[in-house]
């Protein structure tokens, strides 16, 4: 298994402040290879009939590239 390159309390220290915090993305697998989150999905994330707004899942996917890419850089 291929070590982390910045620790997951790190890293979701970094984001709990941001957008990605608020959202409540928590990271739980952080390598080089594979970042892995999780999102609850709640009414304010929610469209109608609730479901996951696209809005919210493509921020969601976009923050877990970007972490990729900050652990790799």
């Amino acid at each position: 298994m291929t070590q982390p390159l910045a620790s997951i309390e790190a890293v979701q220290n970094i984001l709990d402040p941001l957008f990605p915090g608020l959202m409540g993305v928590r990271l739980l697998v952080l390598e080089p290879e594979r970042v892995v989150a999780e999102l609850l999905v709640r009414p304010e994330l929610c469209t109608t009939g609730g479901i996951l707004h696209g809005g919210a899942s493509m921020a969601f996917a976009d923050t877990l590239g970007a972490v990729g890419t900050f652990i790799n850089m």
